[in-house]
């Protein structure tokens, strides 16, 4: 038997994998989301989302795109940088296949061309481009922060073509300082804190029951040393959670205690 299924669970509610529907609006990510829609609805160039790593960044960019897609006046897309080993042409394909432009050629001033093209196209049909960029610290040569700055130039009426909304922990900073003109076009720079105790609390309690369990499945002391032990980042909250559930279904303990927690954070190496 699954833990699902032991503790009454309709789906997995603490999956390694970003989920928009288990998105918690508590009042660090709260703010950030708004700060985030204030960019995109003012049609800024330039937004800023950082924070250190399993902090939740990617969870709000997917959580930003959902809402986004409810605006028929947005075009969006996200583009995720896995590694830091890519050329601008690799860039400028991805762009191209993320908003349906239709390239034929290989050579990288016929692709800015086309998507140029595509930008302004949109701009006159009354709606904007946003490009979501997670794992934005994995932006570091200067010729792609060069590319960025020129997208980000386009203009028509006094208004932008294009909004970027870069993602990344804090060294991404530091790269976009190495370009003066492109780190000055920023409008915005969030920084995504910890949780605090209580909205880790809160955190546990609102994707457990979004997973269609009502009933506390971690005693409160429990939730206080998942707090210890995971300094409120959400990423370790997750494995803490999962990994205890699991051993909790295993030995049928309901809710889970602070011994499952010590001993599955001593399995875990979490100090």
């Amino acid at each position: 038997m699954d833990y699902e299924s032991f503790y009454g669970f309709k789906k997995e509610p603490f999956s390694d994998t970003p989920d928009p529907s288990l998105f918690y609006s508590g009042p660090e990510h709260s703010r950030a989301f708004i700060k985030l829609l204030h960019i995109i609805k003012r049609g800024r160039g330039l937004g800023i989302l950082t924070g250190e790593v399993g902090c939740g960044k990617s969870t709000l960019a997917r959580k930003l795109l959902s809402e986004m897609s409810k605006d028929k006046k947005l075009v969006n897309g996200l583009m995720i940088l896995t590694h830091s080993d890519f050329e601008v042409e690799w860039f400028l394909k991805n762009f191209a296949t993320l908003f349906g432009i239709e390239i034929n050629s290989s050579t990288k001033s016929e692709m800015i061309g086309l998507i140029i093209k595509y930008l302004y196209n949109v701009h006159k049909e009354g709606r904007h481009c946003i490009l979501v960029i997670d794992e934005a610290n994995n932006i570091s040569t200067s010729e792609m922060l060069e590319e960025i700055r020129g997208l980000l130039n386009l203009e028509l009426s006094g208004s932008r073509l294009i909004t970027f909304i870069l993602c990344g922990m804090p060294v991404m900073m530091s790269n976009l300082k190495t370009n003066t003109s492109l780190f000055q076009r920023i409008s915005s720079i969030i920084k995504l804190p910890n949780l605090s105790f209580n909205s880790t609390r809160d955190y546990i309690k609102f994707r457990t029951k979004q997973c269609g369990v009502e009933n506390d499945v971690f005693t409160p002391k429990a939730i206080e040393y998942i707090y210890k032990y995971s300094r409120g980042i959400p990423r370790m909250i997750n494995v803490i959670c999962d990994n205890a559930l699991l051993e909790g279904s295993i030995i049928k303990k309901n809710p889970v205690d602070e011994a499952i927690i010590n001993r599955v954070c001593e399995d875990l190496g979490i100090e």
